[in-house]
């Protein structure tokens, strides 16, 4: 079976199976639950350098930053919080071109992402609205942070695997 075909049908359990496990997971994950996520992460993959940071807030929010460049170019950068909203927790992020020119996503419509899964060493994030389908997983590893991102572009699955090391 080939790496297309396993892609569509993990986005398609996931899609179908999410529901039964959102309702519940989502009244037992909090801000507490995401603690592993705070510091300074950054990678090295191939020509592409990368660095992630979160930082717990006054207000319990945990907000975040992430960029990546490829060589001397900034490539994008992406700007992220996470926080208590109505019955869940979310996360809205939004990304921009290197210069901070130009959102990649509209200017009143962050990407949401709702947690729906966590245990302290991990968390499941699945995508709203025009993300549905989406997911974003964190996962705490013993040599650092793992980034992993199933998305839709132009309805086809695309993986992103990123592993973080913290910074010291």
């Amino acid at each position: 079976m080939n790496r297309t075909m396993v892609l569509y049908r993990r986005l398609a359990a996931v899609t179908l199976l999410g529901p039964l496990f959102s309702a519940s997971a989502a009244t037992v994950c909090a801000i507490d639950d995401l603690s592993f996520l705070q510091g300074d992460w950054h990678y090295t993959d191939g020509p592409a350098t990368g660095e992630e940071r979160w930082v717990l807030t006054a207000a319990n929010t945990l907000a975040g930053s992430s960029w990546e460049a490829r060589g001397t170019t900034l490539t994008f950068v992406e700007a992220l919080s996470i926080y208590p909203q109505d019955d869940r927790v979310e996360m809205h992020l939004r990304h921009f071109d290197g210069s901070l020119n130009h959102a990649w996503e509209e200017k009143d419509s962050p990407m949401i992402f709702a947690l729906v899964q966590c245990d302290g060493k991990s968390a499941v994030f699945d995508g709203t609205g025009a993300r549905a389908g989406e997911h974003i997983t964190y996962r705490k590893t013993t040599q650092g942070l793992k980034f992993v991102g199933d998305f839709l572009h132009q309805g086809k699955p695309v993986r992103v695997e990123v592993n973080m090391l913290q910074a010291r």
